[in-house]
């Protein structure tokens, strides 16, 4: 990412991170996506110990901030793949089929809300 955008996420992180030692770590993470990499707010759990809600919060200031854009993925629970990303919440629908293990499952337990980097000026 070019120096504007790691400037905005570092704004963000200054304002959302309780721990502020962890802010270097995150913003070298950060630095290493580009335009149409997608993010997983439990990768950002992981590795740097964070709360989910925290995490949540992160990435929602950087979507108001426009570097993020959010997404929801159609996860199988059953065998852990992606059925598909929908743009817009009204477009979930209320069951889809996995095409792996065959098994139909109800949308809104089967979802989770991802980001895609739109911003990396």
């Amino acid at each position: 990412m070019l120096s504007n955008t790691l400037s905005i996420i570092e704004m963000v992180l200054k304002n959302e991170v309780k721990c502020k030692n962890k802010i270097p770590k995150i913003m070298e993470f950060f630095n290493h996506y580009k335009k149409g990499d997608w993010v997983y707010p439990g990768v950002l759990k992981r590795h740097f110990s964070l709360e989910l809600m925290s995490v949540y919060s992160i990435l929602q200031e950087l979507e108001k901030q426009g570097v993020l854009k959010s997404y929801y993925e159609l996860y199988c629970s059953q065998c852990h793949k992606s059925m598909g990303i929908v743009e817009v919440f009204n477009k979930l629908p209320d069951t889809f089929m996995c095409e792996i293990c065959g098994d139909e499952l109800p949308a809104l337990q089967n979802t989770i809300l991802i980001y895609k980097v739109i911003c990396d000026e």
